[in-house]
């Protein structure tokens, strides 16, 4: 890659270059013919997105998708875990992330929480806190794109595809299936909820098995509530409610263990703390637009 294409690389494409060619190699070394596969669309990937490097639009819907490209990719890079995750090992670490519930919890609030909770009304509002993820992230990432610009934008979009690529990173090397597949589903009333049945029906539609730990829907929407909040305070308040609703039903629901959200908040703000530490927000200002960052 020569020097004049790195220096119009986005902070974002350097972290999509980084994860594409890291996961591209690991599949080359380890994954056989199906690695190779995944190596080849990997490599791909990392050319056009260095093709990409020339082109900075200001506004409009290409300004979204030039800023935002690695965050909505994320859904592909998700589907192809369950394969990755099987080139080191053939287990599930379940057993594992189920003792560290015992120890910090004293038993499997993954359970526990809708044996001791089991009010449809309540069941309802947690689900679609649940579901209330998929609006969470486009929430934080428009709605600074509207009230703070292009900049705000950029920096807002990288720390939610960070979280989720530093998530995959981990399910790779650590996979663990969940309580959707070690528990049996909540039954009784709550299992007859409105939202309960969309939001399980959407599970079984697209679910990627190894991909508890850390929960990737907290740690990707965390990091953008907390990176909008930096840049809009607004921002921050609007979403908080939300995502304190997604991150207790990720439990109630039985989609993650509660050391699955733990975890989950920790690395998104881990990764929010680090993008502020290195200053990768303010460099893509200056590849863009040569401005200053947004107050």
């Amino acid at each position: 890659m020569s020097g004049g294409v790195r220096r119009r690389l986005l902070p974002v494409d350097r972290v999509a270059i980084g994860y594409f060619g890291w996961t591209g190699l690991v599949a080359l070394v380890f994954g056989g013919l199906s690695g190779a596969g995944i190596a080849a669309a990997h490599a791909i990937a990392i050319f056009g997105i260095t093709r990409l490097a020339a082109w900075h639009p200001r506004a409009g819907l290409a300004a979204i998708a030039r800023g935002a490209y690695a965050v909505l990719i994320t859904p592909l890079l998700y589907a192809e875990l369950s394969v990755l995750n099987r080139f080191f090992t053939q287990r599930y670490f379940d057993a594992t992330v189920q003792a560290w519930d015992a120890a910090l919890f004293g038993g499997q609030p993954s359970i526990d929480l809708s044996a001791w909770l089991p009010w449809l009304s309540f069941s309802e509002v947690l689900h679609l806190g649940y579901f209330g993820y998929y609006a969470i992230i486009p929430a934080a990432i428009l709605g600074v794109f509207a009230t703070r610009g292009i900049e705000a934008f950029q920096r807002t979009a990288l720390a939610v595809a960070s979280a989720f690529f530093a998530a995959y990173l981990i399910f790779m090397f650590f996979p663990v299936a969940g309580p959707r597949y070690e528990f049996v589903q909540i039954g009784g009333s709550i299992g007859e909820g409105t939202l309960f049945g969309i939001v399980h029906g959407i599970l079984e539609a697209g679910s990627s098995k190894g991909t508890a730990f850390p929960s990737s829907h907290i740690a990707a929407s965390l990091a953008g509530v907390v990176a909008a909040g930096r840049e809009d305070r607004r921002w921050f308040w609007l979403l908080l409610i939300p995502e304190l609703a997604l991150t207790a039903g990720t439990v109630y629901g039985r989609f993650h263990y509660a050391t699955d959200a733990l975890a989950g908040i920790l690395l998104g703000l881990l990764v929010c703390a680090v993008l502020r530490r290195t200053g990768s927000g303010a460099e893509g200002i200056r590849v863009v637009g040569g401005g200053q960052p947004a107050a």
